[in-house]
């Protein structure tokens, strides 16, 4: 009997060593991140510009109207115009918004996300590079997870999840783009 209790003294000690390295752990690993794709697509930079700076084309080529068909998507601002902002409403995808903070006819399209009810503050960019056989169109996206360290382990796998994401919607702006240009 005596053996037993120390057995389980002995892996309750264990237990909250295992936690206190796994949570010092998570103290180190970063809090911000980066994710960057790119596509070239065979269509001049207006044609690729007019496909993402209507944020109600989106719909047409974000995996995020994939996720849950049936948000309740509005608009609000400037259209096509820093001020845009796309708002929704998903049992799925939570509440939150997208804004155009900043653009550059033909050139490049800023943005912020806030979704506080899945903890996401984040900022994007497509920019757009002329080539002689069309257009490069590279997207980012940066944020900061602050000191949750769940989201920091959850970072360790984000460049693909995100990524996987991004390039999906690259793709998918290319075969949009190509296909009304073409």
């Amino acid at each position: 009997m005596t053996g037993d209790i120390m057995w389980g003294g002995k892996w309750l000690i264990n237990l909250f060593i295992v936690a206190f390295l796994v949570i010092l752990t998570g103290l180190f690993l970063p809090e911000e991140y980066e994710v960057k794709r790119s596509i070239e697509i065979n269509a001049p930079a207006d044609k690729v510009y007019a496909a993402i700076v209507d944020l109600r084309k989106w719909e047409q080529w974000s995996t995020w109207y994939q996720v849950d068909p049936n948000a309740v998507m509005t608009y609000d601002g400037p259209d096509r115009a820093i001020g845009m902002r796309l708002r929704w409403r998903s049992d799925i995808l939570g509440r939150g918004t997208i804004e155009i903070t900043s653009l550059q006819f033909n050139r490049q399209l800023v943005y912020s996300v806030d979704n506080p009810e899945h903890g996401i503050s984040a900022h994007g960019e497509l920019r757009l590079k002329p080539l002689d056989s069309g257009t490069e169109l590279i997207w980012s996206s940066r944020g900061n997870v602050g000191l949750n360290i769940v989201d920091r382990y959850k970072l360790l796998f984000f460049d693909n999840q995100l990524g996987g994401d991004i390039q999906v919607g690259l793709e998918n702006i290319k075969t949009l783009v190509e296909n009304s240009f073409g």
